[in-house]
């Protein structure tokens, strides 16, 4: 079953004062409306009535001054002129009669886009148009039109300061130089568009509520005219079913409601849009939008969309739309990042009563956290709410700690990283082992810590310790939230030891009397045989550099 509204509007603008090609005598709407067979519509001293009607015309009859001008069986989009009015049968939607009434008036509808002088011979190009000129009168000028892809190729007389039109593009000749120069100047029509919005106080109803739809309609340039319907595959009714309006610019808005909404469902707003331009061209618009109908017994899962808290409430909202008394029973799972378990209540609801139940989640870090749905379920039947999204925003500190024996000294580094998105005062305190003094530095630390940023300090302890316990922090932010936080541990042989230069270790040579004796001859043969070796090495060289002398 298709239910339609129907809405149309006459738009009216006068633009900037232009030159003479810019301006334009066109039959401008002043009123319109839709009428349904034996209703009438008035405009001034005119009224019109129709008596008739099928997919394609209308029989209406015409009066002006309470005399009878005529009975005609107008088609769609015909147009016809009764002295200084006229009358538009625009479309028939439905049983009704999309009707206009409208006067001859100059429109600025042109925009001035360039100016040019062409000698006989030359061709000129104009976006995808191009001019040439055929042969020069005494008071007119011959000019072929052509645009890029042959659609329009004409040949047409001009007289000085006359003008034509070609699609979007308007010609005006400025001045004839019989010595074979043409002054032209250039128009566009820019083509219009229309847009629709649709727009609902809110996506999910109750079957006993009623949706108020409104519907923005915003066009870039004038119209003379346009019409708006709304229609829907549901069985539904959107009331009122027909409205007007004239002289309207820019965004324009209409109401519509519809009541009684079939529960369990999900409806589609569908809206279309027809506009006239002044010259009767019409440009279609469309726009969808869906929203959904709750069960007679629904439920809804709310939270914040954006929160500080470190209690966020989560809200479980239970409507019983019928007429009797129910026992439903709710549950509710929670994920495992907010450290909860899943809930379950017994309640009763009242006809056309709701009922709420709430509990709080602790988020642990910041982020974007997807709630799963919740269920209602009563007389063997189920309902589920949709997932919910919250984004927790909260900072978040991590404690590193490191440490490095170096020459009976033990450096302790402690570096605070904050990877939340709020900044946070922060306040370490490590515990120093027994038998470890201090001996440089603070084993605490406190500061700001901004969102994605980090801070270090650092300590040494007297002696090489093999193993250190976690540092613990506090942090608040600006809300006043203290949160808690400690750092890793170093266990057992875990700690370096320094490897800098000179200080490697050296291993004693223990010898005995005999020991030394045999190193010593050793040593002393070794000697003897390199110095032997250099010796004889020298003699042949010399004996043979003599032999070959």
């Amino acid at each position: 079953m298709n239910i339609k509204i129907v809405i149309c509007f006459i738009i009216i603008g006068f633009l900037p004062a232009a030159s003479l090609g810019a301006t334009e005598k066109v039959w401008s709407a002043k009123s319109s409306g839709f009428i349904k067979i034996d209703e009438s519509m008035a405009f001034e001293n005119y009224l019109v009535k129709v008596t008739a009607l099928n997919n394609t015309n209308s029989t209406i009859i015409v009066y002006k001054d309470r005399g009878l001008i005529e009975t005609k069986e107008f088609q769609v989009n015909e147009f016809r002129k009764y002295d200084d009015a006229g009358i538009t049968l625009l479309g028939i939607i439905g049983g009704e009669s999309w009707i206009a009434f409208s006067r001859l008036e100059n429109k600025d509808i042109w925009i001035p886009s360039g100016r040019t002088i062409l000698k006989w011979g030359d061709t000129y190009s104009f976006e995808d148009y191009s001019i040439e000129i055929e042969a020069i009168g005494k008071d007119s000028v011959n000019l072929t039109v052509s645009n890029s892809d042959k659609k329009i190729v004409s040949t047409d007389v001009f007289t000085k300061n006359g003008s034509k039109n070609y699609d979007n593009l308007r010609i005006v000749v400025m001045d004839i130089n019989r010595t074979g120069f043409i002054e032209f100047e250039f128009f566009k029509y820019k083509i219009p568009t229309i847009k629709v919005k649709i727009i609902t106080d809110k996506d999910e109803y109750f079957s006993d509520e009623n949706i108020s739809v409104l519907i923005n309609i915003t066009t870039d340039e004038t119209l003379n005219i346009a019409g708006l319907s709304l229609d829907s595959k549901n069985p539904i009714t959107f009331n009122p079913d027909l409205f007007t309006g004239v002289n309207v610019n820019g965004t324009k808005s209409f109401k519509s409601q519809i009541n009684k909404l079939p529960p369990d469902s999900t409806l589609t707003i569908n809206a279309k849009v027809e506009g006239r331009d002044y010259f009767n061209n019409a440009y279609i618009s469309t726009e969808s939008k869906e929203v959904s109908v709750a069960p007679y017994v629904s439920i809804i899962k709310r939270v914040p969309e954006e929160t500080d808290d470190e209690k966020v409430l989560v809200e479980l909202f239970v409507y019983n739309s019928g007429s009797n008394r129910t026992f439903v029973h709710i549950h509710d799972n929670v994920t495992e990042d907010t450290l909860e378990n899943q809930r379950d209540w017994h309640i009763e609801v009242g006809p056309k009563k709701s009922a709420n139940v709430s509990y709080y989640i602790a988020p642990v870090k910041p982020g974007v956290y997807q709630l799963t749905s919740a269920t209602v379920q009563w007389d063997k039947k189920k309902s589920t709410s949709k997932n919910v999204k919250m984004t927790v925003h909260m900072p978040y500190i991590n404690l590193v700690k490191k440490a490095l024996n170096n020459e009976g000294l033990t450096d302790v580094e402690l570096e605070i990283i904050n990877s939340g998105d709020r900044p946070a005062i922060v306040t370490v305190d490590d515990k120093i082992p027994d038998g470890f003094p201090l001996e440089v530095g603070s084993a605490t630390w406190s500061g700001f810590v901004d969102a994605g940023k980090s801070a270090n300090f650092k300590y040494s302890l007297k002696g090489n310790a093999v193993s250190l316990p976690e540092a613990f922090a506090t942090y608040r932010d600006i809300r006043g939230t203290i949160r808690q936080v400690q750092s890793n541990a170093i266990q057992n042989n875990e700690i370096p030891g320094s490897t800098k230069a000179g200080n490697a270790d050296t291993t004693h040579i223990n010898a005995g009397r005999y020991e030394m004796i045999a190193f010593m001859i050793l040593s002393f043969l070794v000697i003897s045989g390199i110095i032997g070796s250099i010796a004889f090495t020298a003699y042949l060289i010399t004996k043979i550099k003599t032999r070959s002398n």
